[in-house]
């Protein structure tokens, strides 16, 4: 669950993806998609990793993800937040040069006058949330003119120009990590080698070290023992299951080795974590 591909289906009346989330405690992991994404925190906290820049969300922060970026969260504690997805295909359809267009909209913004356009995306946001629920007589033609002017402020406001952010570039090499990815994430629990991965994808072991490296930023084990980690920390928050049943069926054969990998990620045991949790939820 650390760097793979997430196809993004719209709502079945309405041209995006709109949801309004409620989380108890989850990770997930690395992963990328076409669509423009955009998270609007309501209660709680929320961490987020874009290509590697950490920001931490609090109540009322909000964020873009732009197409292609690779990105991560972690609830830790529980929060809830709206999350607006808009396809690739829509976005490209209205706004000119949209390959190399990069919105900039994250907590760290001091501009005065970016605040203020930041402030009326969250507007846009609570009316579309609002409207949404209701489904009024007609709501589908306000909720279209609502997207349009969120990506207008968007444009006009929280956007650069910049040729190093082409997303037509990076499709190449975020294919073939698809391949990577999709392998690690269908066999995580059983016994895989960097050999193995190389040999089951056709690469060899020192180009798919290399390649891995390079655009992954990190080892194949250590993303390996993450994937399962984050699995493992799925099941630990969500569950009642014993720990020792965790740690097996999430690929890890080491206990110890687990335990170790848990608290250097988390700060704490297994029992401390799920105790976190329920009493966060209390």
């Amino acid at each position: 669950m650390d760097f793979e591909h997430e196809t993004i289906n719209s709502n079945k009346d309405i041209s995006v993806k709109f949801q309004y989330f409620k989380d108890n405690g989850s990770e997930i992991s690395k992963h990328w998609h076409r669509s423009l994404e955009i998270i609007y925190l309501i209660t709680g906290k929320l961490e987020v990793n874009i290509n590697g820049v950490d920001y931490s969300l609090n109540e009322n922060d909000i964020i873009v993800i732009n197409t292609l970026e690779i990105h991560s969260t972690i609830c830790k504690y529980g929060n809830t937040a709206i999350v607006l997805q808009v396809p690739y295909q829509f976005c490209e359809n209205y706004i000119d040069n949209i390959s190399t267009t990069k919105f900039i909209c994250n907590p760290t913004i001091t501009d005065e006058k970016k605040i203020l356009s930041i402030n009326n995306l969250k507007e846009i946001l609570f009316s579309f949330y609002n409207i949404y629920n209701k489904k009024e007589l007609g709501y589908i033609l306000k909720i279209n003119s609502l997207i349009f002017n969120l990506l207008f402020i968007l444009v006009n406001k929280l956007s650069i120009k910049d040729k190093k952010f082409d997303t037509n570039k990076s499709d190449k090499y975020l294919s073939r990590l698809d391949l990577i990815i999709e392998h690690v994430e269908n066999h995580y629990s059983e016994y895989i080698t960097l050999n193995s991965a190389a040999h089951e994808l056709y690469l060899s072991p020192e180009y798919f070290s290399r390649f891995f490296k390079k655009y992954i930023g990190t080892t194949f084990l250590k993303y390996l023992n993450n994937i399962r980690l984050e699995h493992a920390y799925i099941e630990l928050v969500n569950t009642d299951t014993n720990i020792s049943q965790i740690i097996e069926r999430n690929g890890f054969t080491n206990y110890k080795t687990f335990m170790k990998l848990f608290r250097a990620k988390y700060n704490c045991s297994p029992n401390e974590k799920r105790k976190q949790i329920r009493n966060n939820n209390n």
